[in-house]
């Protein structure tokens, strides 16, 4: 089917051009582990029995790639708050979200149950060192809690790290305000500003940077009102959607604009951004019913779209791919050469994770690559990168059942241990390394117990080196596990 390019604007909610993958019916090229060769060990990076580390982003600093930062959030229900404090005490609180849902009590009744810091390394993640800031964001004293971190950097050097700003409120009330925030460090992460609300609503906000323009991108989920603009009295706007706004200095950010849909990442590079996501027959507080999108192709089914004007009209194809996967397809830009995006599915049961590749901005595509370590085995929380020199990364956690344990199938992280892979691409995704096992042991399953805060990896690529940090549980608590991977440590190419 060839492919109809138009643009579809916000105001009219229509779906003008539908994009045809050529190629994509290709036998797909499976690659399989190898025997990984020896590279410097992980490091436990909090290293903290206080609270339980996770939820983290990784960034380089192309100005200094010694320079690296990790984003992440610690919550106090550890081990032996549950035993001892009714602050892990689970309790039912009303977010807004269909029904009372339970959360510790400290949620409420501790502004700092939850943290935020900054791990910053200058010497390639050999030593890290903590940094915290003020979580308040200015003209907003009433918002004293933060979660969902997540971090970039842009083409000068500065750290742009972006994060839910919450006033949790009461249990029978929870967060009558709150938004997105983001501050920014000029000094590597040595020091950081004081935060200003994007505009966005808080819920997995997420942030990128186009290394060719400047432009610093950031999107979040749910509604806009109060918990977007930080003022409990402006009214929720009915519309649920993924929202998308752009800074050039990471203050002054432009009015939200929405996606269409509810997806995990966007990427961008030379004035184009893209992400993807799967359509819905049914709205949630994340979004609309949108199948109306996929237009005569079958529904559900999966859109790639581009924005030169972030958000404010977009360019939609419908790619005609397998609709069985988990969680949320994933995009990544090659600042390289314009219109080159790679798109990662992470599929269910068999199959692993299903890679394409468009060379001009989703018009047509090639694929699939199959990358699986073990198709036989869940694989979740994945992320993927290009580096400044075209070099392509993708990580990933697989669980790792007992004997005789049905194999995780849903979305989310499976109750099961799990250890952490990753595979590389040379040629900017038309063929990939076979998968690296990453982390040195298994890491025991998730607790029981409130171990939420959790939802995904990462993973950064600069020079001769990928950069993967992840969530482990093999410390007293949950910790930050990072390693640095040499390019040559993967193995060559295979298809």
């Amino acid at each position: 089917m060839d492919s109809i390019d138009a643009k579809s604007r916000r105001s009219t909610g229509i779906v003008l051009g539908v994009g045809a993958i050529t190629a994509a019916i290709l036998a797909g090229w499976a690659v399989r582990a190898a025997s990984p060769p020896s590279f410097p060990a992980e490091i436990n990076v909090t290293n903290d029995p206080t609270r339980r580390w996770a939820e983290l982003g990784i960034a380089v600093n192309p100005k200094d790639p010694n320079n690296i930062v990790i984003a992440t959030q610690g919550m106090a229900s550890t081990r032996e708050c549950q035993a001892k404090s009714t602050d892990c005490q689970m309790v039912p609180v009303d977010l807004g979200m269909g029904g009372p849902r339970p959360q510790p009590r400290g949620q409420t009744d501790r502004k700092d149950f939850n943290a935020i810091a900054a791990f910053v390394t200058f010497d390639r993640g050999k030593t890290w060192k903590r940094v915290t800031f003020p979580v308040v964001p200015r003209g907003h004293p009433t918002i004293q809690s933060a979660g969902d971190p997540h971090i970039t950097a842009g083409p000068d050097g500065t750290f742009y790290f972006s994060f839910d700003s919450l006033n949790w409120g009461t249990v029978e009330k929870a967060l009558p305000n709150a938004g997105v925030s983001v501050s920014k460090s000029t000094d590597g992460g040595r020091t950081w500003s004081v935060p200003i609300l994007t505009g966005v609503p808080a819920d997995g906000p997420k942030i990128a940077a186009d290394l060719s323009t400047g432009t610093i991108y950031l999107s979040a989920s749910s509604q806009l009102g109060p918990r977007s603009t930080g003022d409990p009295s402006v009214p929720v706007q009915p519309k649920a959607d993924r929202w998308l706004t752009s800074s050039k200095d990471g203050v002054n950010w432009t009015k939200p604009q929405g996606w269409g849909g509810v997806g995990r990442t966007a990427s961008a590079a030379h004035g184009i951004l893209a992400a993807a996501f799967r359509t819905s027959a049914r709205p949630s507080i994340m979004g609309g019913g949108n199948d109306d999108l996929c237009g005569t192709a079958p529904k559900s089914c999966t859109i790639f779209q581009t924005t030169t004007d972030a958000g404010a009209s977009w360019t939609r194809h419908v790619l005609a791919i397998s609709n069985d996967y988990a969680g949320s397809p994933i995009v990544a830009a090659d600042p390289t050469k314009k219109g080159h995006f790679a798109l990662a599915v992470p599929m269910k049961g068999d199959g692993g994770h299903l890679m394409y590749r468009t060379t001009d901005a989703g018009k047509t595509w090639s694929g699939p690559v199959t990358l699986t370590e073990d198709a036989g085995k869940r694989h979740y929380h994945s992320w993927m990168a290009y580096s400044r020199q075209g070099v392509l990364a993708i990580m990933w956690r697989t669980s790792q059942p007992a004997a005789g344990q049905e194999r995780a199938a849903g979305p989310g992280e499976p109750a099961q241990p799990y250890n952490v892979w990753a595979a590389i691409s040379r040629d900017g995704g038309v063929s990939f390394s076979a998968p690296l096992k990453v982390s040195s042991a298994d890491s025991p399953a998730q607790q029981a117990q409130f171990s939420g805060g959790d939802d995904y990896s990462s993973v950064a690529v600069d020079g001769n080196y990928v950069y993967v940090a992840w969530a482990d549980w093999r410390s007293k608590e949950r910790d930050n596990y990072f390693r640095a991977i040499p390019l040559n440590a993967f193995p060559n190419a295979r298809r």
